[in-house]
This record gives structure tokens, sequence and C-alpha cells, in this order.
């Protein structure tokens, strides 16, 4: 799984080539593939998605790990990401710079210690309450693309404060112990449309 990881991302990274020429008016296709540091889908993830409604809308499947050194256990991570930008982009001298995006992220982690239903052979039922191989992830964001800079018109760097419902609810129920620094994450990421 990890060559399988490190293969994508290269064969990603050489993808990346600047191009000649662009014009403004340049129409690119609706598939974009992006790259991402943490956010609850690992270290590193690589994905690949689609934007509907003039970029209004996105879908991305991300596939993220997590390596032994950083995190104890080498976890590997896929993940559905559905992103809405309810607000027009702000001109930002060559950026385009979306302020609001909106979402929800539904992450599988791999493993048998990972489970979706509680084994009650091994735990008492409600012992965790969630699952651990599944969980649900809302985030706020934003975006910038260089749409006015020749060579980068097809780049964009994105970033994201997100939590997973679980944190959320423990929150709601036990305030005093996590705080906002606890529960929020951030991921940081570019975006290369095709």
């Amino acid at each position: 799984m990890e060559r399988f990881f490190m293969i994508s991302l290269a064969a990603l990274l050489l993808s990346l080539r600047p191009y000649a020429s662009f014009s403004q008016e340049k129409s690119f296709s609706p598939y974009h593939a992006k790259l991402q540091y943490a956010g609850s889908i690992g270290f590193a993830s690589v994905g690949v998605g689609r934007s509907f409604f003039h970029e209004k809308l996105e879908t991305d499947l991300f596939m993220g790990y997590l390596p032994e050194r950083i995190g104890g256990d080498r976890i590997w991570t896929a993940a559905l990401k559905i992103t809405g930008t309810p607000l027009k982009p702000v001109p930002v001298k060559p950026l385009d710079w979306q302020p609001l995006r909106i979402g929800v992220q539904l992450s599988h982690t791999f493993g048998k210690e990972y489970f979706i239903f509680e084994h009650h052979d091994k735990y008492s039922k409600g012992y965790y309450g969630f699952p651990t191989a599944v969980h649900l992830y809302l985030y706020l964001g934003g975006q910038a693309d260089f749409t006015r800079v020749e060579k980068l018109q097809r780049f964009g760097l994105y970033y994201e404060v997100g939590t997973s419902l679980e944190y959320l609810v423990s929150y709601i129920q036990n305030p005093r112990y996590l705080g906002p620094g606890k529960i929020f994450n951030l991921a940081l990421g570019m975006r290369v449309r095709l």
C-alpha cells in the first residue's frame, strides 16, 4: 500500500509540468488533481475530483497516508469530500480568492484494529460510542486560484479548518476538557485543473 501511494504521488507530481501558454478565456476540464497536507486524511494525501455548476461544487476522492514515525502507527485513509462555494471569487491582483468554501468529508481508516460496528466480544456495548474506522468531518476554508498568472492558471492553493462529528459532540458534552484547539484541524493543499 505504501508503494502504491508513493507511485501515485510521483505520477501526480510528474504530471504537474508547466504548460506553454494560456489565454484567460482558456476553458479547462472539470476534472482536477489535488495534493493535501494534514486535514484528517493523513500526513499527506493525493486526490482526484470533479467540479460542477461552474465550480460551485466539487467532489474529491482522496487516499492519505500517515507514516509510523509521525503518528505512532502506519495508517491509510480513504476520503470522499464534497465542497460547496456559495460566494463568487474575489479578484485580488493576479488571484481569484474564494473566501468561503463549506464542505463535508466521509473518511474510512483501514486496518483490523479499526471498526465500523463495535465488537461486543471485545468491548462492552457502548464502550466507544462511535465507530473508529468511519468518520464524518465538517470544514470551512478558502482557495486562491492563480487565474491571471499565465503559466500558473491551472493551479490553486486551498486551506480548510475542520472537525469531526465525534469531536464536536464530545466538545458539546465536555467543553471544559476539550477546547477548540483540541477538536479543530488545519489542511493545506494544492489543486491542479486538468
